[in-house]
């Protein structure tokens, strides 16, 4: 049962990520949102979750400046959400 309830949060966790990141594609006409290396690899669940999204082709990371990075949303993950009305 403890599976299936890691399974829910992990799953959950990218659900909000990519949300986040659909919210503010359209909230900054597009351009990507700026996160601290901490915000990304501050909790080992949070860090897998953006390196998964990112492996799927449904974000993009680059590094920026000060150990910070650009996030965006892709194409794919814009249609991922639209088509599924899930955030992952």
């Amino acid at each position: 049962m403890e599976r299936m309830g890691q399974f829910n949060r992990r799953r959950g966790l990218r659900r909000e990520v990519l949300g986040r990141l659909y919210d503010s594609w359209f909230e900054l006409a597009g351009e990507p949102i700026i996160l601290t290396g901490e915000e990304i690899n501050g909790d080992v669940e949070r860090k897998l979750a953006y390196r998964y999204l990112a492996e799927k082709g449904l974000l993009r990371m680059s590094p920026a400046s000060d150990g910070q990075f650009e996030v965006s949303i892709t194409v794919q993950g814009i249609d991922r959400i639209e088509m599924t009305g899930e955030n992952e």
